[in-house]
């Protein structure tokens, strides 16, 4: 019964935080909808914010890690094209929204933050891997 309130709570957080954040702009991404956009015709690339340990550790297959705080410049070497899709993501997703912000200043006009980041990544059963 604890967990399922856990549960309950966790996800009312989650949801209140990605409201506030898509309120100042940063439009979100589901975890459902990143594992079809990963399956699709054009995938989007997946910017992980977390530090080179978390991302060692697991990790969305094909992410490219830029530690928060990222510079744009290192943002844009990662992803050239600030036409392309992408999709930042951190672990609970406190870190990945301001990167978002940060890239639509920087001209990106086709940047998500994921949804409660790599904790509800997991949940939703997406697959991870893992090491270099």
């Amino acid at each position: 019964m604890r967990f399922a309130v856990f549960l309950l709570v966790l996800a009312a957080f989650v949801l209140l935080w990605d409201a506030g954040w898509w309120l100042a702009g940063v439009p979100p991404m589901s975890p459902p909808a990143l594992k079809r956009a990963l399956a699709g015709e054009v995938p989007p690339t997946v910017i992980d914010v977390r530090t080179p340990a978390e991302f060692e550790f697991f990790r969305i297959p094909g992410a490219v890690n830029v530690p928060y705080p990222a510079d744009l410049i290192d943002l844009a070497r990662a992803v050239p094209d600030p036409s392309a899709p992408v999709v930042v993501v951190c672990m609970t997703g406190h870190r990945s929204p301001p990167t978002v912000r940060q890239m639509q200043r920087g001209g990106y006009t086709n940047v998500r933050n994921l949804t409660g980041g790599m904790l509800v990544w997991k949940l939703f059963g997406g697959a991870t891997e893992s090491g270099s």
